[in-house]
């Protein structure tokens, strides 16, 4: 068997490099197309295949500008692009891991060719494809409704892509394809992980921040929060890691307009530094306006850390147990601040499932669930 997997983003995103290079253990030949916009994205994320046949194809066909307003031009550019490159008598089955993007390939291979596939749903595709395509919408529910297979990674997605007004007529059968596999994280955090630290409340409580530093990941309102909450007493410290992103310097200036209560620790890529930063932290906040899944949110949690994160968004719905406190979509600086003081009154509450982390997220089992599943609905 023979899969191919379409992925516009897998040179962005090592989630991707993790499932494929999993798959490639058990045994499962591989082809990863990932058409992609900037040419230096060729080789990012590559691994060596040792399957017979597996290939990871980059090809550098789409543009900024035109390929962003015409998504029909470009799913047949892509299209075209891959009966250029790809066998697709060898293939037996389509991975399509977004549903717009890469699901709308998809669905015109399935169509000319006979080929199943699955389709995953992603950020984008419900906060931008979704939103602002409306005229895309019936073709978006055509991709949805032919695929085998529709694969949810935040649980939190499911009521929302049920409750779509232009999915209406196959919410039935869409139902039933609907599925839930998490992302999994490097076997570096599982190997490492940690229990939950009790804390004195009259101490120092620190609070971490790990990502890009975008409007969506709405870090501005968090550190203004901390900038309220310390206005009584020097209570809480902010340590930012990572940046880039499109409010990086008005992050940077807010930091040193308030450095006694935080820091900037610039972009660790070394998993051992980061961890003494988790490890030296007692609280996760990310308060993200729109999230797929947030895997630092994982990482945080199997490190004993308890996490402020996004209603509706990534990891919110996917545990039961009492791991932080969540905001609004739109939360702002006041909404981040109660529910930071809520988290330092009641830390001693929340409860880290260590276990069940450990099994949800950890990339083998992740990859041996889609093996069985390209089986199943072939």
């Amino acid at each position: 068997m023979k899969v191919l997997h379409i992925s516009n983003d897998f040179s962005g995103s090592t989630v991707y490099k993790n499932l494929v290079g999993e798959l490639d253990k058990i045994g499962l030949s591989q082809i990863v197309y990932n058409p992609i916009k900037e040419k230096s994205r060729i080789g990012k994320n590559k691994i060596d295949l040792n399957v017979t046949d597996s290939e990871i194809i980059y090809s550098h066909i789409l543009n900024k500008t035109t390929d962003r307003i015409f998504y029909k031009k470009k799913i047949k550019k892509i299209l075209k692009d891959i009966e250029s490159k790809v066998d697709l008598t060898k293939i037996r089955f389509i991975h399509a891991h977004t549903w717009y993007s890469d699901g709308g390939v998809a669905y015109l291979l399935s169509k000319k060719y006979n080929i199943p596939y699955i389709v995953t749903i992603r950020n984008s595709d419900l906060n931008v494809f979704q939103k602002y395509l409306f005229h895309e919408r019936a073709f978006g529910r055509k991709i949805l409704e032919r695929a085998k297979s529709v694969i949810l990674i935040a649980a939190s997605y499911k009521q929302r892509v049920l409750d779509l007004k232009s999915l209406e007529k196959i919410k039935s059968s869409l139902q039933k394809k609907l599925q839930i596999i998490p992302n999994g994280v490097d076997p570096f955090w599982l190997n490492n992980f940690l229990e939950k630290k009790s804390k004195n409340p009259i101490d120092i409580f620190n609070l971490l921040y790990i990502g890009k530093f975008n409007r969506g990941k709405n870090v501005l309102a968090l550190q203004k929060a901390i900038s309220e909450i310390n206005k009584k007493e020097k209570r809480v410290h902010l340590h930012l890691i990572g940046g880039g992103g499109n409010v990086h310097t008005e992050v940077l200036k807010q930091v040193n307009l308030y450095k006694e209560i935080m820091t900037y620790h610039g972009k660790i890529f070394d998993l051992s530094k980061l961890k003494e930063h988790f490890e030296n932290a007692d609280i996760f906040a990310m308060p993200s306006k729109h999230e797929t899944f947030g895997l630092v949110y994982v990482e945080a949690m199997l490190q004993g850390l308890p996490i402020l994160y996004t209603q509706d968004e990534g990891i919110d719905g996917f545990y039961e147990e009492r791991i932080g406190e969540k905001v609004c979509k739109q939360s702002d600086a006041s909404e981040i601040k109660q529910a930071l003081l809520k988290m330092i009154e009641n830390y001693s509450t929340y409860n880290i499932p260590l276990e069940k982390l450990i099994e949800n997220h950890n990339w083998s089992t992740i990859a041996l669930t889609y093996y069985r599943l390209y089986h199943l609905k072939l």
